[in-house]
C-alpha cells in the first residue's frame, strides 16, 4: 500500500477506470432525451419507445452500481463509501471516502523512482 501522497501508475490506472465508470453515468443520462424523441419519430409510435426506456434504464442502473461498487486501487474499500457498504450518496466525491486518495492523479510517481 502506498502510504505517500504520490500515486503509482498501477493506482492512476484504477482511478481512470473510476473516471471513465462515472462519465458512462453522464452519457445515458445525456442520451436519454435524444434517443427516445428519434424513436419516436422514427417508428411514429409512443408505445415503440417502452423497449428503448428499459434497456435504457437497464444500462443505467448497471453503471451506476459499476460505480457504486467501484473499489479504491490504493485501500481496496468501496472508492465512494464512508462505511464499507454500497451508497450513492457520496457519487461526486473528488477522493476515496475512506483513505483520502484523489480521484484526479496529481503527478505519477514510478515505485523504481521512488
Amino acid at each position: 500500500m502506498n502510504t505517500s501522497g504520490n500515486t503509482t501508475a498501477q493506482e492512476a490506472t484504477g482511478l481512470r477506470k473510476i473516471q471513465r465508470e462515472r462519465r458512462w453515468i453522464w452519457f445515458w443520462v445525456l442520451t436519454y432525451v435524444p434517443v427516445v424523441l428519434i424513436v419516436r419519430r422514427a417508428i411514429h409510435s409512443h408505445v415503440a419507445d417502452s423497449p428503448i426506456v428499459l434497456v435504457w434504464a437497464m444500462a443505467f442502473v448497471a453503471s451506476v452500481a459499476r460505480v457504486i461498487f467501484s473499489r479504491c486501487p490504493r485501500c481496496g474499500g468501496l472508492f465512494f463509501s464512508p462505511h464499507g457498504t454500497p451508497t450513492v450518496w457520496n457519487f461526486f466525491a473528488t477522493k476515496c471516502m475512506q483513505c483520502g486518495v484523489p480521484l484526479k492523479a496529481e503527478r505519477v510517481i514510478y515505485p523504481s523512482l521512488e
